[in-house]
């Protein structure tokens, strides 16, 4: 999903610009024309300023004075209606588009520059006529696309909204402003958990591609240190980016061959490639090294637990806690360990501790629901699986363990319609896959 800003060769300019406190992508074209390269040597100056400094009231300097010249070229209107657009003076930017249009100006760009000035100033009818514009000839435009969701958000028109949004997001799967826009829809459509998790993905998300953009400048300076290529490492680890995040070690421990911090990176990779030895071996060498991560103790014990060393899981489990104590995923998965080792009294005080932590949390009466069937409290565990299904009714083995509880009980139709409920769910993800 890392797909960096890209500015595309004369004559055409992308350029795609983050508004501060928009929380959203704007992405707009810059046309310039070849007869300006060809004719006035300020041009190169101007792009520079736009490409390299993202300097837009320099470059609207320039553009106006060519404008002062002799025989103007009138698309020259645009581009400073479109730095206009960016530097959020929309007023102005609708005069100057209006003027390129009246001297002949067309195209889907155009509209598209109207269509964002329009939107900003609240002329919400306006705006969806030129952004509709747009997409009659362009209709993979994610821009027009993000902004009609957007006028339909604002409409009440929710599932349209939706639909925008996750057209804009097979298009560009890390279009921030369609993500954030996509969890608000579902929320206000009552898909309260969906609407959560697309929420927590975009906070998520935005703050690492933020830290990636900073610690890639940093990594630029040839005085960069070993610390600061595994910090990236890290970085492009979260984000998927498993290519990168081995090419940032490999730097971080070119520049300090005993440098520890790589470690916790190598150990997921490992862990994710199911070498279970070397990420154990990784893991051992951050935590000998002083690493202080919650997550080292967490695949540390899933590694272990995995390699049948369940002493070991549980103690690294538990050191994990000590240092973390509410970290809801160590604690399921030292209740997961206990139950499997028959230790009902241990998994139901780990539930009951994250159930205390968070109540949204499905882990917490799943367990103690797993927990009270296997001594055969049979009405207590159907309750707390109950429980788990208001939380979470997407997840197979939630209906997996209601069908057991109610095969226990002998509520054989109960039991059929979770045990249809589990194939059905199973054969959505496997046709999602």
């Amino acid at each position: 999903m890392d797909q960096p800003a890209r500015f595309m060769a004369l004559p055409a300019l992308r350029i795609r610009q983050l508004f501060c406190g928009s929380l959203f992508l704007l992405l707009v074209s810059l046309l310039v024309p070849d007869s300006f390269s060809q004719s006035d040597p300020n041009l190169d100056r101007i792009l520079q300023k736009i490409r390299a400094q993202e300097d837009y009231l320099g470059a609207l300097a320039d553009l106006e004075k060519l404008l002062k010249k002799p025989d103007p070229d009138p698309r020259l209107y645009f581009q400073i209606g479109i730095c206009h657009n960016l530097l959020r003076n929309y007023s102005k930017a609708l005069e100057h588009l209006q003027k390129a249009r009246e001297k002949g100006i067309s195209g889907w760009e155009l509209s598209l520059g109207f269509g964002i000035a329009h939107f900003h100033l609240n002329h919400s009818g306006r705006a969806r006529e030129e952004f509709e514009q747009v997409l009659a000839s362009q209709p993979s435009e994610t821009t027009a696309l993000f902004h009609l969701g957007r006028l339909d958000l604002m409409a009440g028109n929710h599932a349209q909204s939706e639909r925008r949004f996750r057209s804009v997001l097979s298009l560009d799967p890390d279009h921030q402003g369609a993500i954030f826009s996509l969890g608000n829809s579902l929320v206000r459509q009552g898909k309260e958990k969906e609407g959560r998790e697309v929420l927590e993905y975009h906070r998520k998300t935005g703050h690492l591609r933020s830290r990636l953009r900073t610690l890639n400048r940093m990594a630029s300076s040839p005085r960069a240190s070993a610390e600061v290529f595994s910090d990236l490492g890290d970085t492009y680890l979260e984000l998927g980016d498993r290519k990168n995040a081995i090419r940032a070690y490999d730097r971080a421990e070119e520049l300090d061959p005993g440098i520890f911090l790589t470690a916790l990176g190598r150990g997921k990779l490992s862990f994710a490639d199911r070498d279970f030895v070397g990420a154990e071996k990784h893991l051992g060498r951050y935590l000998d090294g002083k690493g202080t991560s919650c997550q080292a103790y967490l695949f540390l014990g899933l590694v272990q637990k995995l390699q049948k060393k369940l002493d070991a899981s549980r103690a690294a489990l538990g050191r994990g806690i000590t240092l973390c104590p509410e970290d809801t995923m160590l604690l399921a998965t030292l209740a997961e360990l206990e139950i499997g080792q028959g230790n009902f009294q241990e998994t139901a005080g780990v539930a009951r501790q994250i159930m205390k932590i968070d109540p949204s949390a499905p882990a917490g009466p799943f367990f103690m629901a797993f927990s009270r069937l296997y001594q055969n409290h049979l009405e207590e565990a159907e309750s707390f699986a109950l429980q788990v299904l208001d939380l979470d009714d997407s997840n197979p083995s939630h209906h997996s363990l209601l069908q057991t509880i109610y095969q226990a009980k002998g509520e054989t139709a109960k039991a059929k319609f979770h045990e249809a409920k589990v194939e059905a769910l199973k054969n959505q993800k496997t046709s999602a896959d």
